[in-house]
């Protein structure tokens, strides 16, 4: 199926939200209130075979682990997947195993998943790994200004084989209703419009050699 058509319309949206971006920063907020929002996506969450949880370099009191353990308590996943990163040599997997125990989570609940790939190669990865394992349904937990994206790269699994929920995490580093006075939320925007823009960039310039 080709889907470079689609693709530039994608295009089109990244660049029409960059221009209301920077007409935005000249009017009034709830323009600006109205734009941060573009940004979120969720869907529908129930009981699902895994949860998982990407690393975000900015969730620095792992805010996401801790949701993700709500969603396990509240029955809508049975592992919980973690993407493996290091801080400073020590092993994230270790941290959350940790948080994991004090919160009561029993043991061989958090599982590792490792991924030495980047971008849209690491996603593939992802995919085909847990396809491969027969899992048919899985929870992806990640902040709000993320969700879009996230729906963008996974919302479609190959060959049907994997069904992805975005939930959109609501996180406290990231001011989503006054994004513009928050010197840190403002980069998070701007790099989530680049990686949106390279994104739909990618998807015009190879989409068409996809079946």
């Amino acid at each position: 199926m080709r889907t470079e058509g689609k693709a530039g319309c994608g295009c089109l949206i990244v660049i029409l939200v960059f221009f209301m971006i920077i007409i935005g920063v000249l009017v009034h907020p709830f323009t600006l209130k109205s734009i941060g929002n573009q940004f979120k996506y969720e869907d529908k969450i129930f009981p699902s075979e895994a949860i998982f949880v990407p690393r975000f370099i900015e969730d620095k009191n792992g805010e996401l682990y801790i949701d993700a353990y709500r969603e396990y308590w509240a029955g809508n996943g049975k592992a919980i997947w973690v993407e493996e990163d290091k801080i400073f040599g020590i092993s994230i997997m270790d941290i959350i195993l940790k948080m994991a125990k004090a919160r009561g989570v029993k043991e061989g609940v958090i599982k590792k998943l490792e991924v030495d790939s980047e971008g849209r190669k690491k996603v593939n990865k992802i995919k085909e790994i847990f396809a491969s394992m027969g899992i048919k349904k899985v929870i992806i937990l990640v902040p709000e200004y993320a969700s879009r994206r996230f729906h963008l790269l996974y919302g479609s699994s190959e060959e049907g084989k994997t069904l992805y929920l975005i939930k959109a995490v609501n996180v406290s580093y990231f001011k989503k209703d006054k994004w513009w006075k928050d010197g840190t939320s403002r980069i998070i925007l701007i790099r989530e419009l680049c990686s949106m823009g390279t994104y739909y960039v990618e998807r015009f310039k190879y989409g068409e050699k996809k079946q």
